[in-house]
């Protein structure tokens, strides 16, 4: 989560000037994606619920399909709006492991 985030500071002219940034930020996410997919299974809960789905769905999306057809815009718009959020969830799930 923090690298998407160091990302995205560095703006959104550099990332759209660079396809291995863009490339870079869609593999964070497919990273991140596979992290949350094992931890829900893990965890018991059920695919396509609760807050960690739309993340995990989104993997997916990236991971199979070709780094040609990435979307960038959707890369970059999910990285500003919902990475601030899924943070906030991961770390609560993390402080609730160490309790």
């Amino acid at each position: 989560m923090h690298a998407v985030a160091a990302m995205v500071a560095g703006g959104r002219t550099t990332f759209d000037a660079s396809t291995d940034q863009q490339r870079a930020l869609a593999f964070c996410w497919v990273s991140i994606g596979s992290a949350l997919k094992h931890y829900a299974r893990l965890a018991g809960i059920p695919q396509g619920h609760g807050p960690l789905a739309p993340a995990i769905q989104f993997r997916d999306k990236l991971a199979h399909q070709s780094l040609d057809r990435l979307a960038s815009e959707v890369v970059w718009e999910t990285s500003v709006r919902d990475a601030p959020e899924l943070l906030r969830v991961v770390e609560a799930l993390i402080n609730d492991l160490t309790r």
